[in-house]
């Protein structure tokens, strides 16, 4: 019985650090995202709405500040909420993931994972300033 407790103890550890160093790499992919230079404004960090370095769906925090053209406390409180809400999205994701195994097949949970990999945000922020709904010229 102490083994067994103590298998669950090391899984629930495990699973803990799995999620906590994910969390991590994906504030610090952001973090150094928003430090790189970029040429053209739809590429550019400054004015990406979701971040082209992150999962699907997650959100730039710098750059959906500056087209919001939020500044000082205003940005600040910004950017804690959007960075907030990439960390719920990213528990989300990941608790779908898990979910799907009763339901998907291997070959199907790929393809769900395909939909949220990072890559398409990009896509998603060409078609939101197709749309006149990015950073606004002045």
């Amino acid at each position: 019985m102490q083994g067994k407790a103590a298998t669950v103890v090391l899984l629930v550890g495990v699973v803990a650090l799995v999620v906590n160093i994910a969390s991590f790499a994906q504030q610090h992919d952001h973090a150094e995202h928003q430090n790189q230079s970029a040429t053209s404004a739809p590429d550019n960090d400054d004015v990406a709405i979701f971040c082209p370095t992150m999962k699907t769906g997650q959100l730039c925090s710098h750059g959906t500040a500056n087209v919001l053209q939020l500044k000082g406390d205003k940005q600040e409180k910004w950017i804690k909420m959007a960075q907030k809400y990439d960390r719920a999205v990213n528990t989300a994701t990941l608790q779908l993931f898990k979910d799907s195994e009763e339901v998907l097949t291997p070959a199907q949970q790929d393809l769900l994972k395909k939909w949220f990999a990072v890559g398409l945000n990009p896509e998603i922020n060409q078609l939101l300033y197709s749309k006149g709904l990015g950073p606004q010229k002045n």
